[in-house]
């Protein structure tokens, strides 16, 4: 009896955790609507917007909408990933709502800034920038539409994402946008606001509104000691240049940029790109030796990595250059409070933020020790026992870490995380 009885604990355990690992991950999304009151959200609640059946519903089909109106959340939201259900039907005019989300409510108006996922009107999946730019930013191609939309009058699934600079939308299961935001000064925060459109004749409902706010991602906080580099090979890294095969430099073959020989990465410095862990991190203190095999010109450290692979991705690069090592460096879209001081957000390709000791570089041949502590949003840049600079408020504060391939041969061992230590 006792062997039967193991036999039956042990898949009930199983099922246990399986029951609480679901309920975990569930318990970071939070519904924004209840079905039942317009808690959390403002705007014309007696005339405009009604509950209807769990869903926030607007617009009439036997009389017309004659302007914009929208229902509002009191909260401001950054990076996040919305879920929602919408229903649209009408008659005449320009049938369209919208999900407008890092908007602001126009000063002396009714109307709502800023993105926009569309729908109606031959809108369905498309990314509008409302007022602010008023254009339609990215929208998808036919034959994608065709997969994603459903009849009219048909629940469709929005799902938003909004994540530093990049906005991912999907119709139904299907991607119909992904885009980098490019201009520094577009707000990254707002409200979320729902939509019925002006000069319609037409009703439309949203329901099962929830939200997960992304304060991290899927960044990793190490809680031992982790080595990024084995000491034998590049596992664990990914390398990108934008010039790898298109014949520009004898050295666009990635495998004679970087190499592993007795313990050491080394890269010949061209072309110009990096080596990137695979995964994201926060919350650690990095370790990593570098030394220059040759002439000492220009490499960099780049920290919460963010987006898409380009030369000058979004990052906050720890400097290697040449007796500039300490410096910070603001790329693409990225912020840093230093001495009082914000620098960035900037487009491109940088800002810098300059090191607060004089150069204590060895002389190339020789190993320089880097030690780099990201904890939250601040960070502190250490260059052989001396801390050279520090800042807050950074902007990524999380991702992945690169090394820069910008300039000569340069090569970097003994790379490693360590938790941070307790305060």
């Amino acid at each position: 009896m006792q062997t039967n009885l193991k036999h039956l604990i042990q898949p009930m355990k199983t099922l246990f955790l399986t029951l609480l690992l679901f309920t975990s991950a569930a318990s970071a999304q939070t519904p924004l609507s209840d079905g039942k009151t317009f808690t959390g959200w403002e705007g014309d609640t007696t005339t405009q917007w009604r509950i209807e059946d769990g869903a926030f519903t607007s617009g009439s089909l036997e009389k017309k909408q004659t302007r914009n109106d929208y229902l509002t959340t009191t909260k401001e939201f950054g990076d996040f990933e919305l879920t929602l259900k919408w229903k649209l039907e009408g008659t005449e005019g320009f049938v369209n709502g919208g999900v407008h989300f890092r908007s602001k409510r126009v000063p002396k108006g009714t109307e709502v800034s800023g993105f926009q996922a569309d729908l109606g009107a031959g809108y369905d999946g498309a990314l509008y920038d409302h007022i602010r730019r008023s254009k339609v930013i990215q929208r998808p191609t036919k034959e994608v539409l065709e997969k994603a939309r459903k009849p009219v009058g048909e629940w469709n699934d929005y799902r938003i994402r909004a994540e530093g600079s990049r906005i991912q939308i999907w119709l139904n299961g299907v991607q119909t946008v992904d885009y980098t935001e490019t201009d520094p000064t577009v707000e990254t925060t707002g409200i979320i606001a729902v939509q019925i459109h002006g000069n319609s004749t037409a009703i439309v409902r949203y329901k099962d509104i929830a939200i997960t706010e992304l304060t991290g991602g899927d960044a990793i906080e190490p809680t031992a000691k982790v080595m990024l580099f084995d000491g034998k090979s590049l596992d664990g890294w990914i390398s990108f240049s934008p010039e790898v095969g298109k014949g520009k430099d004898d050295n666009s073959n990635i495998a004679k940029v970087w190499s592993v020989r007795d313990g050491v990465i080394h890269c010949e410095g061209k072309p110009s790109g990096y080596l990137r862990t695979s995964k994201d991190y926060a919350n650690y203190q990095l370790h990593l030796e570098w030394r220059w095999d040759g002439k000492p010109t220009n490499s960099g450290v780049l920290l919460h990595k963010t987006g898409p692979d380009l030369l000058w991705p979004t990052s906050i690069e720890a400097q290697v250059m040449h007796e500039n090592a300490g410096d910070f460096y603001l790329i693409n879209l990225s912020s840093l409070t230093v001495n009082g001081k914000q620098i960035g957000p900037v487009v491109k390709p940088y800002l810098r933020a300059k090191k607060q000791e004089l150069s204590n570089e060895k002389p190339p041949g020789e190993w320089n020790n880097y030690d780099i502590v990201c904890d939250g949003d601040s960070i502190q840049l250490t260059i052989n026992g001396l801390l050279q600079n520090k800042g807050t408020g950074a902007k990524p504060s999380s991702g992945a870490i690169c090394l820069q391939s910008e300039g000569s041969p340069i090569q970097f061992r003994n790379i490693y995380l360590k938790p941070l230590e307790k305060k």
